[in-house]
């Protein structure tokens, strides 16, 4: 039998044990949760209770009903509604099992007591019956209401204990005081089932050292719930802790409970008596002086502690009837603030109440502390990692085992630098394994230093100093050291920042003895830089000649239109911007020099000067370097110039004295010249016909001829230059075919060498200019006699012209395969009597006055002339001459 006993709950737990899984499951699932959810929430609704009410009775009334008709009549069917009635009572209210008690003993009346469904007269059994359905059901209700009041003081008491834990978590967990304290608040508002609470804090510093007094109402407030935000913004408005019940809290450090705070005597609500008849007038502080004055043992703080808990509100204080306030100390035992409850109906706060406070309270000056002193560490932290991260030397500490264990920003990108160093670990032990080590072993003294040399990945040397150190640990810890510090200077920085500093200083002095010589330099010099040709610096005699002060920094420009001083050609004709001898060097970053022009100051005053800009590199600025003669560069604004003024007016005075003498003696030559060329005709014309000349004689007429015709022609330059600088020449210009100009020049002088071939090249049939015919004629033979003179070896000389139908423009080329112009002597090559030294060399005669004569014809006709020379390779000059009007049409 036992075996079969045991067979029967084996055979039972297995099959139960599926079953209690499944109703787990099923009691777990989401919808049956819901419902459960929903099954919690019924108590709380009235309308609940009154359909549980009549569901009930009426589910009860038939089931009594069917079980009378299908088995039996039951004996006393009002005991079955009892649970009815102990349920509404429970979960609703008393009422609602009361309502069930009557409602039950109205259906055992009518329904259950014969006759069903009518009104009779009861006998003595059931009227007994009744009375003990009846007393019963009272019974019921009082076992229930007392289950219902057992079950809200535990309830109470867990919601207390809770509340607690909550705090106690707060406490340990939360740092921020804003929030610790919100949390503690609503938490003494709950467990006391105060309205509001509030927390009022004395200011204290970072050190937690009291700023104000407790006397006074120098208390603000910290926290407050459970009032609306127009009742919390007059509790942040008012005074506290001056009077009233919240001064025996802040003052003498006592809480206080009032039963019903308008129960108390007229002005006890604000700490001091009043008769009834004298009125409150005057403002606080004036009522606390007059009392002070007559000795208040309120003020003076000697009574009992009974009756500072009876003091009143402050005044202008919400009304509360019910109060409860505790103070909060520190470590000092001073006071830091207080807790402080209300409600607005009387006696709402027990002693155990206060107890509670006052232990919430201590909790509270102990969280402040600990978040005072958290938020201290943490600034202290934040500071100290401040002032580490910004240390420029590089700081790394390790701990025993010489293992670093943190570094600053200087330290990290030290060591990131020397990682990718030649000999990376050889840095790294000279510079953190070796003073680590020589520290922690106590051999090398606290703050010495060592000076390691390195290279750097870039292949830099670098020199750093090295100091190491113990960290000293706490007594008691075993351990002599907690690690080391150490330390790397970057001297190499320094020392170049010394040397920079040095040179930089030498740099200013020698550019003071450069603006100190010149300043006092004969000639003006100013120093522009970039395309507008902005002033650098520029001396007394530069601005002089200008006639204006030329502020520093000021384009060319803009400078000639503020002053009023003008730049012209030294003919009188107004110069274009890009023909400016200075915004050309710092354009085009070529020197321009022996260049002249004339200044015609505001005043009226006009200098002719002599200007030399020479272009300079931008680098002396601080600029990227720049290669001197770059047009792309110095168009970019990236060249400078240093221009040398020289006032021409005393040479210009003696070159015209000079001039008029010339004039006069070329004028004073032409006639014995004429009469020496005449008779040097006559002698060769007879030599040819009757009278027959020894040939010594003829070759000596021929010689005098030939010599009278150079001086001839020496004479008439010498006229034309004079005319020139007088301004008497007059051109005569008429439309003119140049290509038939050019072949009657080429033609003439063909036959004067064997050794040279003159070509011509035009692509049109004739180009027709708007030119003085005997001055071109002039200036193409200068060209032409100098491509034969100076191309002594022979050779091509080629004529090249061309017609620019858009420019309005003919243009002219004459090569040659000659000597060359030396660069150097490139610039001064148009000026009077200026020759190349290579010719003089060769022993190559002339005057130096043909390319004068042909730029001064060129530019008064309109045109350009300029050439390309190397030396060794010839030169090619270019002129261009105005198109005829009718020419252009065509």
């Amino acid at each position: 039998m036992a075996q079969r006993a045991r067979l029967v709950r084996e055979a039972l737990r297995v099959r139960v044990a599926p079953a209690g899984e499944w109703l787990a499951t099923a009691w777990s699932a989401p919808r049956v949760v819901s419902w459960r959810a929903r099954a919690a929430a019924l108590p709380g609704d009235p309308r609940a209770g009154a359909v549980v009410l009549v569901a009930g009775a009426l589910v009860i009334t038939l089931l009594i009903l069917s079980i009378n008709a299908a088995i039996y009549p039951v004996p006393n069917p009002g005991l079955i509604y009892l649970p009815l009635v102990a349920m509404l009572a429970y979960h609703w209210d008393w009422r609602y099992g009361a309502a069930a008690g009557v409602l039950q003993l109205a259906c055992v009346y009518i329904l259950f007591q014969p006759p069903a469904f009518a009104f009779k007269q009861l006998n003595v059994a059931e009227i007994e019956q009744l009375l003990t359905l009846a007393a019963v059901t009272i019974f019921i209700l009082a076992l229930v209401q007392l289950a219902r009041d057992r079950r809200a003081s535990a309830e109470h008491e867990a919601g207390r204990f809770a509340a607690l834990n909550a705090v106690g978590r707060a406490l340990t967990s939360e740092l921020d005081e804003d929030r610790l304290l919100d949390v503690i608040a609503r938490t003494a508002r709950d467990v006391t089932n105060a309205q509001f609470a509030a927390f009022t804090l004395r200011p204290v510093d970072a050190f937690g050292e009291p700023q104000v007094p407790s006397e006074g109402s120098r208390f603000h407030l910290a926290a407050v719930v459970g009032v609306s935000p127009t009742a919390e913004a007059l509790f942040r408005q008012m005074p506290l802790g001056g009077s009233g019940l919240l001064e025996p809290i802040f003052h003498q450090g006592v809480p206080v409970r009032v039963a019903d705070a308008l129960a108390l005597p007229r002005g006890t609500m604000h700490g001091y008596p009043v008769s009834e008849s004298e009125p409150e007038t005057g403002s606080v502080p004036e009522r606390h002086s007059e009392q002070h004055a007559h000795g208040s043992p309120y003020e003076s703080g000697h009574l009992s502690e009974i009756e500072l808990r009876t003091a009143g509100f402050p005044h202008g204080h919400p009304i509360a009837r019910s109060f409860l306030g505790a103070p909060l100390f520190d470590r000092q035992g001073r006071i830091r603030g207080g807790l402080l409850l209300g409600h607005a109906e009387p006696d709402r706060f027990t002693l155990e109440d206060e107890t509670l406070l006052l232990g919430l309270a201590a909790q509270a000056s102990v969280a402040l502390e600990n978040a005072r002193l958290f938020h201290a560490a943490q600034t202290q932290a934040q500071e100290l990692d401040m002032v580490f991260e910004s240390i420029t030397d590089g700081v790394t500490l390790v701990d025993r085992a010489g293992v670093p264990v943190r570094e600053n920003r200087a330290a990290r990108v030290l060591r990131e630098r020397l990682e990718a160093a030649p000999r990376a670990e050889a840095a790294r032990a000279a510079l953190l394994e070796e003073p680590a080590r020589a520290a922690l072993s106590g051999g090398q003294e606290a703050g010495a230093t060592a000076t390691v040399a390195l290279t750097d990945a870039q292949g830099e040397a670098r020199e750093y100093l090295v100091t190491a150190a113990p960290l000293r640990a706490p007594e008691g810890s075993g351990s002599p050291t907690a690690g080391a510090v150490v330390v790397w200077h970057d001297a190499t920085e320094a020392r170049r920042l010394l040397a920079e500093r040095q040179a930089r200083a030498e740099a200013e002095a020698r550019r003071a003895l450069l603006q100190l010589v010149i300043a006092e330099l004969p000639s003006g010099i100013f120093l522009v830089r970039g395309s507008d040709a902005r002033l650098v610096l520029a001396n007394r005699e530069a601005m002089e000649v200008l006639g204006a002060d030329w502020p520093e920094g000021m384009p060319l420009l803009d400078f000639l239109a503020q002053s009023g001083t003008q730049v012209v050609a030294p003919n009188g004709r107004s110069l274009a911007p890009d023909e400016l001898a200075t915004l050309s060097a710092v354009r085009t970053g070529k020197p321009v020099r022996h260049h002249q022009e004339i200044i015609r100051q505001a005043g009226g005053t006009a200098l002719p000067i002599l200007l030399n800009a020479v272009a300079l590199d931008a680098s002396i600025f601080g600029a990227p370097t720049t290669e001197v003669g770059d047009p792309e560069r110095a168009a970019a604004g990236d060249c400078a110039a240093l221009v040398v003024l020289q006032d021409m007016t005393a040479l210009k005075e003696a070159e015209r004295v000079k001039d008029e003498f010339i004039a006069i003696a070329a004028h004073e030559l032409k006639n014995p010249m004429a009469a020496i060329k005449g008779y040097a005709n006559m002698l060769t014309r007879n030599a040819d016909g009757d009278t027959q000349l020894p040939d010594w004689q003829r070759e000596a007429v021929e010689t005098i001829d030939q010599a009278t015709g150079r001086l001839v022609e020496l004479t008439d330059d010498l006229l034309d230059v004079t005319r020139l600088q007088a301004g008497r020449i007059e051109l005569h210009r008429e439309p003119h075919d140049l290509i038939a100009l050019v072949r009657r020049v080429v033609r003439r002088l063909q036959v004067t060498s064997e050794r040279h071939t003159l070509e011509i090249h035009a692509e049109a049939e004739y180009v027709v200019g708007e030119v003085d015919v005997q001055r071109i004629e002039q200036v193409v033979t200068n060209l032409l006699n100098n491509a034969v003179k100076y191309s002594p070896e022979g050779g091509r000389v080629g004529v090249t012209i061309t017609e620019d139908q858009t420019a309005g423009e003919a243009h002219v080329a004459i090569a040659d395969q000659g000597i060359g112009i030396p660069t150097e002597q490139q610039a001064r090559i148009f000026s009077r009597f200026a020759r190349a030294e290579n010719a003089r060399e060769r022993g190559i005669t002339g005057t130096g006055l043909g390319l004068y004569l042909s730029r001064e014809l060129i530019e008064r006709h309109g045109g350009r002339i300029w050439f390309e020379s190397t030396v060794g390779h010839g030169s090619t000059f270019y002129i261009t001459l105005p198109l005829a009007a009718d020419a252009e049409e065509s």
